[in-house]
């Protein structure tokens, strides 16, 4: 199989990985829309006596995606997960775990005569507990399909230091989650963050100092007249929602970087049209001509006992579509 094509073939369950979760109806439920257009090269016929039909050839794609339900990231329903690569990570082999992240990633556990390593989903708040969550999505575990993400990562180009920021990043967005605020004892108007361990290991991860990252969360910066500025406390029910709406901007943004990846290794259009390549050339040409068919797949309808903003487009969207067609 052409590289090419088996990036574009992959690229889908990688998709999948970052941007599907299970639903109260659906375990591999996609949690976001795309737009992809498939790029062919059409070659006509040798000779027009034979009145044969032109062949074509998938030759790339292009992906844009819209709708991420972010909000999946901080909260989701009992019976329900988060997006599959969170739990993928986690099953992920002990020393892969371990050049990611050692100190979130890997714990020691020792009961009797028995120690050992492990990462467990409920070790993270904003993955929860599982004891309610299929052992199997579509009859793969998500040991297996972390091997199948990963191999996939490694054939749209996304390797070494580029892969190993991928994955920190999903730990950034996993351990905003294990940071509390409480009412400070001093100023009932002020937040505090109790746990400075899990303060400190998000600090590290981000590369800034734990105080630099709490001020961030707990205070808000207030430009005044001539360029004055001032700091002002926040309530911890406001600390907490600042908190959550940088865990939803980090993997939004993450997810919108693996689709431009995914888009670099699988474009045609971007690897030869921006070279100068001819790609209209007439009927007659010996040249192959280039089209594109474009698919639309938007998430499904559905009703939670909580619908958010995105699933209300989505609803919204569907209506529309249903009653046109």
């Amino acid at each position: 199989t052409d590289p090419v094509i088996q990036r574009v073939l992959d690229s889908n369950p990688l998709l999948e990985a970052f941007g599907n979760a299970k639903t109260v109806k659906n375990d591999n439920s996609s949690r976001f829309s795309k737009f992809i257009q498939l790029e062919f090269h059409i070659h006509e016929p040798a000779s027009s006596v034979l009145l044969l039909p032109p062949k074509a050839e998938v030759v790339g794609s292009i992906c844009e995606t819209n709708l991420l339900e972010k909000n999946r990231v901080v909260y989701h329903a009992l019976n329900e997960r988060t997006f599959h690569i969170f739990y993928q990570l986690l099953a992920a082999p002990e020393e892969y775990r371990r050049s990611v992240w050692e100190e979130g990633l890997v714990s020691e556990l020792i009961s009797g005569e028995i120690s050992g390593s492990y990462a467990l989903p409920s070790s993270f708040k904003y993955v929860g507990d599982v004891s309610h969550s299929p052992s199997l999505i579509e009859g793969k575990t998500d040991a297996q399909r972390w091997e199948r993400t990963l191999s996939a990562l490694e054939l749209v180009g996304v390797t070494g230091d580029a892969l190993r920021t991928l994955l920190r990043t999903l730990c950034v967005a996993l351990q905003l989650g294990n940071i509390t605020f409480d009412v400070d004892a001093e100023n009932e108007e002020k937040s505090v963050i109790p746990s400075a361990l899990e303060l400190e290991k998000l600090a590290a991860l981000l590369g800034v100092e734990p105080q630099e990252l709490s001020n961030a969360f707990t205070t808000r910066t207030v430009v005044a007249y001539k360029n004055e500025t001032f700091q002002v406390p926040l309530a911890p029910t406001v600390a907490k929602d600042v908190c959550d709406a940088f865990a939803k901007t980090v993997y939004a943004k993450m997810f919108d970087w693996l689709v431009a990846s995914i888009n670099r290794a699988t474009s045609y259009s971007g690897q030869n049209h921006d070279q100068g390549e001819d790609t209209t050339t007439s009927l007659s040409s010996s040249r192959p001509r280039y089209g594109k068919i474009g698919l639309l797949d938007i998430f499904g309808f559905e009703r939670f006992d909580t619908n958010q903003f995105e699933q209300l487009c989505i609803n919204h969207a569907n209506e529309k579509l249903q009653q046109k067609f």
